[in-house]
């Protein structure tokens, strides 16, 4: 019987959406009856700053019938099992790095044995189609989780933001915020760096604002989970926002624009200050969009593709 192995190369201690996604993916299928594992290389150690259930293999060697799930930012990986005889699939969170990091490991697959694409957003889907024709692309999207991201009962008024991506723009943004909006100068900022996903989640759902600070963001995971939260998100859409950031679910500034991201979280700001009706139209169209990207939505869509694709690893 097939399996379904997904190789992940985690960087330390680094906390990053797209290996959450790979976890998640592998623990998801394990829950549908799939058999399926998580495949870390010798020396890895498998995240430990978000909770999951996923089977952990470390450097084992691949059987024959194993279907492999490789990252689209892993050319060592793709170039390795473009010379096997294993199937292959591409699990693709950023279109960018396709092109960027993985195309010329990629092109060494034949024909015969070019990889399946799962792509987590429309635009990483529409991309891959652009670029690789031949191939059999699937959109499987990445999903704010419900389970973990959700409003908590008590809430205060604070800006939540993680700067990794744009340090600087944060400390500029926050710093014409407060010069330019003199009202909110006393508003609490939560800086999270490196949190656990625990502690992220509970952050946003005791905040009410959240600053949206991604940078070449094939989708932007971030804002989707404080909308799950219950935040108002101003900021930036980054590149893949576009897939789901509207005038009605967020304040939302152009790229690179600090003035209007400062201006935009001051709107966000006065909305939650005055709260009533507008405020709630906000925070249900945000927690609307938020559902069209949840763990709910993201199930079925990941046991279609797998029934197609490698019904023969499903063990129930």
């Amino acid at each position: 019987m097939s399996r379904i192995v997904y190789l992940a190369f985690p960087a330390g201690g680094k906390i990053t959406g797209g290996q959450k996604m790979i976890l998640r993916h592998v623990e998801t299928l394990c829950e549908l009856g799939f058999d399926a594992v998580l495949w870390l290389n010798e020396g890895m150690t498998a995240p430990a700053w978000l909770d999951h259930r996923c089977p952990v293999e470390v450097a084992t060697p691949f059987r024959p019938d194993d279907v492999l799930v490789l990252p689209e930012d892993a050319p060592n990986a793709i170039r390795h099992v473009a010379g096997q005889a294993n199937r292959a699939v591409i699990l693709c969170q950023s279109h960018l790095n396709l092109v960027a990091i993985g195309d010329e490991a990629l092109r060494r697959f034949p024909r015969d044995r070019f990889p399946a694409f799962m792509g987590v957003g429309p635009r990483v889907v529409a991309a891959i189609r652009r670029d690789y024709p031949e191939a059999d692309v699937e959109l499987v999207h990445c999903f704010a989780d419900e389970r973990v991201f959700h409003p908590r009962q008590e809430r205060r008024p604070a800006v939540v933001h993680i700067p990794r991506k744009r340090p600087g723009e944060a400390m500029v943004i926050r710093s014409l915020f407060q010069r330019r909006h003199p009202r909110h100068a006393g508003l609490p900022w939560i800086t999270l760096e490196n949190a656990p996903e625990q502690a992220v989640a509970e952050a946003m759902g005791s905040s009410t604002l959240f600053l949206a600070l991604g940078r070449q963001e094939a989708v932007g995971l971030t804002p989707l989970e404080a909308m799950a939260s219950g935040c108002v998100v101003a900021g930036f859409r980054s590149i893949g926002g576009g897939d789901f950031a509207t005038p009605q679910n967020g304040f939302w500034a152009p790229e690179e624009d600090c003035e209007a991201a400062a201006d935009a979280l001051a709107q966000a700001a006065d909305l939650v200050a005055a709260g009533g009706p507008a405020l709630e139209q906000t925070l249900d169209a945000a927690a609307a969009t938020a559902r069209e990207w949840s763990y709910e939505a993201f199930r079925p869509r990941l046991e279609s593709f797998w029934s197609r694709i490698a019904p023969e690893a499903r063990r129930s």
